[in-house]
């Protein structure tokens, strides 16, 4: 596997004459970074002139269906045939925020199986040895954010055109919180201020992304604020758990829980935080800290994932009530970590 930069970006270029045809992805349930960087390396190379589509396992959140291009999107979970020809005839394919084809969920055998040249854009620790060339930075706030680098390297600023520069914008927005963390690198206001000269109206993707959700969300924020959040301050923790009785009672759409997560670490002193939400054959298990607390350590031992160190994923196989017991279980072993974290 061979890193992507400017010594390379000719072997690059030669990769994308010839009209090849171009499939970019990301992983299930896509977070404003996947759909971000999709459309922002879609836009791009649309803008270079070559056959490119995308696909990615699942739905979208509704909040991102503004995205320009966000139509274009093909969909496994409910275009099978379509996105297998895609994937199937495909010579280069693209694979962005995720670093192993497990994160692709059911898509995960036609990627395995393409003949294409895989390459990898990324910012998650430890990319699997699947991808002939990556631009891996684990420093790099979003996907989003090496997508613009991406595009540096093959000398193709100019191309970022309004469309590209809103999905990369919004792919790095979402992913840092609003500029709240993972954001402390000057490059990555310096390539902010580039799409904002594009273009970009700060104002108003806040809006589109921040002020677009439905009434039901909202109620189910409140309930699980209200009802659902368990604190446990000797242990700087808390979480929040949803069955699927209550996603149901509110209606729920993938992506209606997006940054619920977050929630918690707003409290003063708590410096770990779980989201467990039931489904069908699992628990998904989302994990966030501050400071040097792992998260990632956490939800690769226990939960079956991983991540940043800040933020990290997972599933847990169990009931949902033994999840939740298991979490205090960890946080009370991990007491003396979390009383010491900064």
């Amino acid at each position: 596997m061979r890193q992507i930069s400017t010594s390379v970006s000719e072997e690059i270029l030669a990769l994308l004459k010839n009209n090849p045809k171009i499939v970019i992805t990301s992983h299930h349930n896509p977070d404003g970074d996947a759909i971000g960087s999709s459309l922002g390396l879609f836009h791009i190379l649309k803008e270079l002139g070559l056959n490119t589509s995308i696909v990615i396992p699942n739905e979208i959140p509704s909040f991102l269906n503004w995205m320009p291009g966000a139509k274009e999107i093909t969909r496994f979970s409910k275009q099978k045939e379509a996105a297998q020809k895609i994937i199937g005839e495909a010579n280069i394919i693209f694979a962005l925020d995720f670093n192993g084809p497990g994160r692709l969920e059911g898509m995960k055998t036609d990627f395995i199986n393409s003949k294409a040249i895989k390459i990898l854009i990324d910012h998650h620790p430890q990319p699997e040895d699947i991808f002939q060339w990556q631009l891996s930075e684990v420093g790099a706030s979003s996907t989003a954010e090496l997508v613009y680098q991406f595009a540096t390297i093959l000398n193709a600023e100019d191309k970022v055109n309004l469309e590209a520069a809103l999905s990369i914008f919004t792919g790095i927005m979402t992913d840092t919180g609003s500029f709240s963390y993972a954001c402390s690198n000057p490059r990555t206001f310096e390539i902010v201020a580039k799409l904002i000269s594009k273009g970009v109206k700060v104002e108003e993707v806040q809006q589109q992304v921040y002020n677009n959700f439905s009434e039901d969300r909202m109620r189910l924020v409140g309930h699980a604020l209200a009802t659902k959040m368990k604190v446990f301050p000797e242990y700087r923790s808390a979480f929040i758990s949803l069955t699927r009785s209550e996603l149901n009672q509110f209606k729920y759409k993938i992506g209606d829980t997006e940054g619920l997560v977050n929630y918690p670490l707003s409290i003063k002193n708590i410096v770990f935080s779980a989201l467990l939400i039931e489904n069908t054959d699992y628990v998904k298990v989302s994990l966030r800290s501050t400071g040097n607390f792992p998260a990632n350590q956490i939800c690769e031992k226990y939960f079956n994932g991983g991540g940043h160190i800040n933020a990290a994923g997972g599933k847990s196989y169990a009931t949902l009530s033994q999840t939740e017991d298991k979490f205090v279980e960890i946080i009370q072993k991990l007491q003396n970590e979390l009383k010491n974290a900064r």
